[in-house]
């Protein structure tokens, strides 16, 4: 009984560690196909070129979008400048 309830917490502590999956926020973009019943997108484009790039010569219904789910990590956006020093006169 003891063993049960043991796996039973060790069980719960994993599920409550697992981390999401992050398909959606590898990118910016996102590079969409679709036809038929077939719907496909890739949302691991860093940038509208390499995104353009993925569905360049695939055919069918293709477009890149914006990630929706997308946010970026400091090293991502603009970076931070330190202010200029006046000299003091």
């Amino acid at each position: 009984m003891r063993f049960v309830v043991a796996l039973g917490a060790l069980t719960a502590i994993a599920i409550g560690a697992a981390q999401p999956a992050k398909a959606y926020d590898e990118g910016p973009w996102c590079a969409l196909f679709w036809g038929g019943d077939d719907q496909y997108e890739n949302c691991g484009m860093r940038s509208f070129d390499m995104c353009l790039a993925e569905i360049r010569g695939t055919g069918g219904n293709t477009l890149c979008a914006p990630n929706p789910h997308y946010h970026a990590r400091r090293s991502d956006s603009a970076p931070m400048h330190k202010p200029r020093s006046v000299p003091r006169g």
